[in-house]
């Protein structure tokens, strides 16, 4: 124990404040990377490729020659796409620094998800009963910039009233999906990739295969509402599901509100 103590010592003697501000500045400039990409599919990405990272020094320990030579000769062509697939995340990167809130951090209070739920699910009652086509996407663990960067930013609180306003028919921004992440409308007018799954009923229109093409590739919950039929229904996982009401809708957004009920709920990035 005291060999240790005394080595600790030494380390600590030779580190100088020059070495401390700097150790901050690069702990400081990771952090503020992982919360740019949070949001995107390219944070998936970068986690897939620390499992290769790690994969490549595991196999050079246990001399697993093929695969460590596999590993070895197509990782250095993956960090070449990485720079052309994280290409919007790096121009968005220069831009925040250009504009400094790179630096900045910006907070907000944590909303109540009860009332949360309830302005949502008004807004798809009132449209079922006015047969007012909706499209709601709420976002979970992969994150959506994506396809929010492309529509009407909006950063707003969730109401009954902006929601209903937006999907009003002939306003600007009734085309499309509208995004939530967090406790906020994220952006409106959202297109998202249509599903060409087969096994989707005939008569199903082009918001319900939107809603279950976005489910089909993140793990997103869409809820939509028939312009035809008034019909409520959601998509999830890929699976569309029809004709509920709205207790059911209650049920499973409190399902996907209760991961930004602490924490993450704080967070507005």
């Amino acid at each position: 124990m005291s060999y240790l103590l005394q080595i600790f010592l030494a380390v600590i003697r030779d580190i100088t404040l020059i070495d401390v501000f700097d150790i901050l500045i690069v702990s400081w400039g990771i952090y503020r990377t992982i919360n740019l990409i949070e949001g995107t599919r390219a944070l998936s990405l970068l986690k897939g490729l620390g499992i290769l990272l790690i994969t490549l020094m595991i196999t050079k320990d246990i001399d697993f020659h093929t695969l460590n030579w596999i590993l070895a000769n197509t990782l250095p062509t993956g960090f070449l796409a990485l720079v052309v697939i994280f290409q919007p995340e790096l121009r968005r990167a220069l831009e925040d620094i250009g504009r400094g809130s790179f630096i900045a951090e910006n907070l907000s209070p944590a909303d109540d998800i009860v009332e949360t739920v309830e302005e949502i699910a008004k807004t798809i009652e009132i449209c079922a009963k006015k047969r007012i086509g909706a499209l709601i996407v709420i976002e979970q663990e992969i994150g959506l910039k994506d396809f929010s960067d492309k529509g009407v930013p909006l950063k707003s609180p969730i109401s009954s009233e902006l929601l209903n306003t937006i999907f009003m028919p002939f306003t600007p921004l009734h085309d499309g999906a509208v995004i939530i992440k967090g406790m906020r409308v994220e952006s409106a007018s959202c297109f998202l990739p249509i599903s060409n799954n087969p096994d989707l009923a005939r008569e199903v229109g082009t918001r319900h295969r939107a809603a279950v093409g976005i489910t089909e590739i993140t793990d997103a919950l869409a809820l939509i509402v028939s312009e035809e039929t008034g019909s409520i229904s959601i998509a999830r996982g890929g699976k569309l599901i029809r004709d509920l009401n709205g207790e059911k809708i209650r049920e499973v957004m409190h399902g996907a509100f209760q991961k930004f009920g602490k924490s993450r709920s704080l967070l507005s990035l």
